[in-house]
């Protein structure tokens, strides 16, 4: 099947998952929820999303260590460029290619860049993994939907770790020079766990307050799910995204987080209409900040005079 097809069936997908939600439940309580959409809250909800992403930025670039030629500047726009290309129908894997290229851009060691966004991704992924068994000691399961993605979260996660260690494995024996960057650098970062344990600390922070962004939006539409329910579905909703069905995640995430905080007080139709406003807030923070990007770079370009001769 080719791309434009594969394109077509994810951005379906997401349409018909997004209808069928429209259509099956409650639209009273969804246009009521939606009405108390506010900028009061959109707004910051929106600056708090971009300044994550700047810290998320800043892991990223601690991990590449020291040594690396890549800038904290250019780090924050090849990383606010990688959020516009989740965006794409490929999602997280398209947006982690695209972060990773800009960043390749310019740059003599374009393995560590490689390796150090799929360290980056995994340590993401036991971060939310972290969060989720923190919710799940907090308030308890009583939801089979939840227990069950949560042990998919929990095999991505092992499956991640798992990947690693067999690519280092792989690494350690190849004899192809064009590895030996990428060998180079899976050394240095296995012989500074510190720095790891680092980057799984402030992903950890960086995922909590993106819940707590989504559970101040549901608060204000009407969700009065407590927020350790929060802290159990969101990340099993994301868990649910990586699945490859709809387009970005579009329709799967709103629909595993209707299924996943019933059980904990949340009304289907502010769950949806969180959902929905958390969709317009990642729109507009990942496009203005790439833009913002895009306006200091080229702001910052020096110009070139010419002289008459």
């Amino acid at each position: 099947m080719n791309t434009r097809a594969v394109r077509a069936l994810r951005i379906a997908g997401s349409a018909l998952l997004l209808g069928a939600l429209v259509y099956l439940l409650p639209r009273g309580e969804l246009l009521a929820a939606l009405r108390q959409a506010s900028l009061v809250v959109l707004g910051p909800a929106v600056l708090a999303f971009g300044l994550c992403h700047v810290a998320a930025a800043s892991k990223w670039r601690l991990l590449m260590g020291r040594s690396s030629d890549v800038s904290w500047s250019k780090a924050v726009r090849a990383h606010f460029t990688g959020l516009v290309g989740n965006l794409s129908p490929l999602g997280m894997i398209g947006g982690d290619l695209v972060r990773a290229g800009v960043a390749i851009n310019g740059s003599r060691q374009a393995s560590a860049i490689m390796l150090t966004s799929v360290v980056d991704r995994v340590i993401d992924t036991a971060a939310l993994m972290l969060v989720a068994l923190g919710g799940f000691a907090w308030i308890g399961a009583r939801s089979r939907t939840t227990n069950v993605v949560l042990l998919g979260g929990f095999v991505v996660s092992v499956a991640g770790i798992a990947v690693m260690l067999v690519a280092h494995a792989i690494l350690q024996r190849t004899q192809n020079v064009r590895l030996a960057g990428m060998r180079n650098a899976f050394q240095v970062l296995l012989a500074q766990p510190g720095l790891m344990l680092q980057a799984l600390v402030l992903s950890v922070a960086i995922q909590t307050t993106l819940i707590a962004i989504n559970a101040y939006i549901g608060r204000s539409v009407g969700v009065e799910s407590a927020f350790a329910a929060w802290l159990l579905a969101w990340p099993a909703a994301k868990f649910a995204a990586y699945l490859p069905v709809g387009f970005a995640g579009f329709g799967v995430r709103e629909t595993a987080l209707v299924a996943l905080l019933a059980p904990f007080g949340g009304a289907a139709g502010p769950v949806l209409a969180a959902g929905l406003l958390w969709d317009v807030v990642l729109i507009v923070a990942s496009v203005g900040g790439w833009l913002l990007c895009l306006a200091r770079t080229s702001g910052s370009t020096p110009a070139v005079r010419v002289q008459k001769t």
